[in-house]
């Protein structure tokens, strides 16, 4: 048992000496050659570039984006002030609705809603907004979805 016990430091060695084998010997073979320093750096500074890049566009089309909303939310508040401006379209429910695409090109779509009591109010509240979006805007589009209805209208006249 004592013997044993001495030779434990000579064992311990001569297994590390076993497991460090590989890694001098491939030490001393030849292997691919290595690529020089400068061409890492030039790699990370060109996935950084193009980064900035992305993130560049990126912000340049949310400002796009935002300019063509506060451009219809305007739009839209001068619309329904000129309906609110109006003494007889100024009790009734109209709600002007602007939609304003993300390209240019595409135009602008005021969709006004509500109800009115007779035909006349009607053919005044969509000259009032075709007058005010020919202005403001003169390539957005109106639609027309206001609805003629005398009974439901009775209490508004009152």
């Amino acid at each position: 048992m004592n013997r044993v016990i001495q030779n434990v430091p000579a064992v311990a060695y001569g297994l590390l000496g076993v497991l460090a084998l590989p890694s001098r010997v491939a030490a001393q073979m030849p292997g691919p050659p290595s690529s020089p320093p400068a061409l890492g750096g030039i790699a990370a500074f060109g996935i950084i570039v193009a980064l900035l890049v992305v993130v560049g566009v990126g912000v340049k089309l949310y400002d796009v984006k935002r300019k063509r909303e506060e451009q219809g939310v305007a739009l839209q508040a001068r619309v329904s002030d000129a309906l609110l401006e109006a003494p007889e379209l100024a009790r009734l429910p109209l709600v002007a609705v602007v939609q304003v695409p993300f390209w240019r090109p595409a135009t602008a779509v005021v969709t006004v809603r509500g109800h009115v009591p007779t035909p006349e109010l009607h053919e005044t509240a969509m000259r009032i907004v075709r007058e005010k979006v020919g202005t403001t805007w003169p390539s957005a589009r109106t639609e027309d979805s206001i609805v003629v209805d005398r009974p439901r209208m009775q209490h508004v006249a009152a």
